[in-house]
């Protein structure tokens, strides 16, 4: 995607010409309820302590009562909470309130601007977003501003470890609020392979001394191991991978080009005390989390929801305008038989058009995908436009488009995450194999429990995702103590990557519910056992 510069004085008119009644965009659907907590994340001392926060989302069943389980998600790969809002709601509701779901937010969206967004949604105007953050406009006296490159050095310090203790703090306060009730986490791709960090973590020993060995030289368990904290795990379509080459400490410290993508900076370039030396701390690649692609993507959203079936306006993608409207815009971003990224992936269906077959890059769709970028209106229309699923007759998808733009929209939250820090990239790479007990990595991490990890495991791919085949568990089963009859394992075929947070009808609720069940049943036993 490509970004350029309106003038604010015609966006203003943009804004002017459309002014319309403001209107509340933050109820959820009757039932279930939605509740924003703030709480005091990891004490990161080069950080202002107001940013030293974590926010939970907590979704729950209104006069339901104390629930008996409590199921705590993070969102995977520059992703916000608001991914996990069509899941949660679907399996607090499918409960009958007996689950409580948590979902944690990532500690950068607290620097992310979000009046344009906002704005747009309360005069029911997304003229307001395009203004704000591409044409200078002023809401409220202030002016979007990107983050300056030397703004937020703190952020270089946001690795593996800060984010481990910012889920581990909601972790503790769902178990303050309900102590009675059994925690499980989860999560979604990169939030899943965080949920089995979460559980091979020494809290204890971070930063400190070495673990200290039993017989053999494994280190011996540890009382902050964090599965102490849990009941069980929930992954979906992310899982530790084994066969991805680890980062050397030289890397680890000095940088490294990847074929394919642009250099990861090192850690000794991202906390230089020299600013010309210093590189920012978050991603800005053409390839990986780039802010511009994120707020771009919010925008289209909030034109998609409200205006659907008037013709974009969007200056910016694709390169070559194209006489569609906004809601097929975004549709075709999110489509499987579209986007060529198969992280992005949601099986919405397709708009209604004539559309050239390209190559796909994933090797998901053997007929290829539609190419967007030269695509045409059917015959006799004069807009590329998007059907609306009909109640009735068969969805074009698992996921309904309508109902995740007010799931990427839903007010207090954030679909993206607009800023990802460089430093928790390489902790992952320098703990991808889930062993940091060498002199160099713990002076870092402390990913040394993971041998000792018994905890019930759900595992719950995409065929047409990340974890498309059971074998593609073997090697983070292969790492852990529980036993095989305690590892589940399903994958969802015809499921793409995102379909596991958005769909309908969610294969993944009954599936995520039942094991929970059985994991609470197990747990009693094990109690009432003499």
């Amino acid at each position: 995607m490509t970004s350029c510069r309106l003038t604010g004085a015609l966006l203003l008119a943009l804004v002017l010409v459309f002014p319309q009644g403001r209107a509340g965009a933050d109820a959820l659907p009757a039932g279930i309820a939605r509740e924003r907590i703030e709480l005091a994340g990891a004490d990161e001392p080069h950080t202002p302590p107001h940013l030293n926060r974590i926010v939970a989302f907590r979704y729950f069943a209104p006069g339901a009562g104390v629930p008996e389980e409590l199921l705590v998600l993070v969102p995977g790969l520059n992703s916000g909470p608001n991914t996990f809002d069509l899941l949660a709601r679907a399996l607090t509701a499918a409960s009958g309130g007996r689950l409580s779901v948590w979902v944690t937010e990532p500690r950068g969206t607290l620097l992310q601007d979000r009046r344009g967004i906002e704005a747009a949604l309360a005069y029911r105007n997304p003229d307001f977003a395009l203004a704000y953050y591409y044409g200078n406009f002023a809401i409220d006296g202030h002016r979007f501003r990107p983050l300056p490159r030397d703004a937020t050095p703190y952020a270089a310090y946001w690795g593996l470890d800060v984010h481990l203790r910012d889920i581990r703090a909601v972790v503790q306060q769902a178990r303050r609020r309900f102590p009675g009730a059994p925690i499980l986490l989860g999560g979604h791709s990169l939030g899943a392979i965080m949920a089995a960090m979460y559980a091979a973590y020494d809290f204890d020993r971070v930063p400190g001394p070495a673990p200290v060995p039993q017989s053999g030289g494994v280190p011996a368990p540890s009382p902050g191991s964090g599965a102490r904290d849990l009941r069980g795990l929930v992954m979906l379509d992310g899982v530790p991978l084994g066969g991805i080459p680890r980062l050397s400490p030289r890397q680890y410290l000095h940088g490294v080009w990847i074929p394919g993508f642009s250099r990861f900076p090192g850690v000794d370039q991202l906390t230089s005390a020299d600013p010309r030396r210093r590189v920012g701390p978050f991603t800005e690649t053409s390839e990986l989390a780039r802010t511009q692609d994120s707020i771009l993507f919010d925008v289209i959203a909030t034109y998609a929801y409200l205006r659907p079936q008037e013709p974009s306006h969007n200056p910016f993608y694709p390169k070559r305008r194209l006489p569609i409207t906004n809601e097929a815009l975004l549709g075709a971003v999110l489509s499987d038989r579209m986007q060529p990224d198969l992280f992005i992936r949601a099986s919405v269906g397709r708009p209604l058009g004539v559309f050239p077959r390209i190559p796909d890059p994933a090797n998901a769709n053997p007929g290829g995908l539609l190419d967007l970028e030269h695509g045409r209106p059917a015959p006799g229309q004069t807009l590329i436009r998007w059907l609306p699923y009909e109640p009735g007759h068969a969805p074009p998808g698992h996921v309904d488009l309508r109902a995740l733009e007010e799931a990427i929209l839903r007010p207090g939250g954030d679909f993206t995450q607009w800023y990802m820090p460089w430093r928790l990239l390489l902790d992952l790479g320098l703990a991808i194999h889930l062993d940091t007990s060498d002199a160099f990595a713990r002076q870092f991490l402390s990913l040394t429990q993971v041998r000792y990890t018994t905890l019930p495991v759900l595992i719950i791919g995409a065929g047409l995702g990340l974890v498309r085949r059971p074998g593609d568990t073997l090697f983070y089963r292969s790492l852990i103590r529980t036993p095989p009859r305690d590892v589940t394992v399903r994958v969802l075929r015809g499921y793409t990557h995102l379909d596991l947070e958005d769909a309908t009808d969610n294969e993944a609720v009954p599936l995520i519910l039942g094991w929970a069940a059985s994991v609470l049943d197990a747990g009693m036993d094990r109690r009432s056992s003499p």
